[in-house]
């Protein structure tokens, strides 16, 4: 069922398969609708909401924006959804759409699939880049 124009409940839901209840904050959604039509392709939710145990096991903070607050979600990791669009640059190009759109938390991600972190936390604006992070696109 869309919770919005190109995204869906289950996209947002828990990975350990837990059925935590959650509903998408309508500031996260806004945003990540128009991070999607600002880039002009679908993108890919990689983790959304987590319980306490999943958010441990994945090394997320303790006070992580993942983490439901009154059953409320305020963060997602995304990424390009065709896996060709997987690059560096592009991930850049996520990172500063999100942030010209106002993402309070944004956080840059590499490994094998660079990914962002956008959030819509009501406190201090944060960025950063993570460890896994890499300038070298090769």
């Amino acid at each position: 069922m869309g919770i919005s124009k190109h995204f869906s409940q289950s996209e947002f839901e828990c990975k350990c398969g837990c059925s935590c209840e959650v509903i998408v904050s309508r500031d996260l959604l806004d945003l990540l609708e128009g991070i999607r039509v600002c880039i002009g392709a679908p993108i890919k939710i990689l983790s959304g909401a987590r319980c306490e145990k999943h958010n441990r096991s994945v090394g997320g903070a303790s006070k992580s924006w993942h983490l439901p607050r009154n059953h409320s979600l305020f963060a997602s990791d995304i990424t390009y959804w065709e896996p060709e669009k997987r690059t560096y640059p592009n991930a850049l190009r996520l990172y500063v759409t999100a942030d010209r759109l106002g993402a309070a938390g944004l956080g840059l991600y590499g490994g094998n699939t660079p990914r962002i972190h956008v959030d819509t936390r009501p406190t201090k604006r944060a960025r950063w880049l993570h460890s896994s992070w890499s300038w070298d696109a090769t």
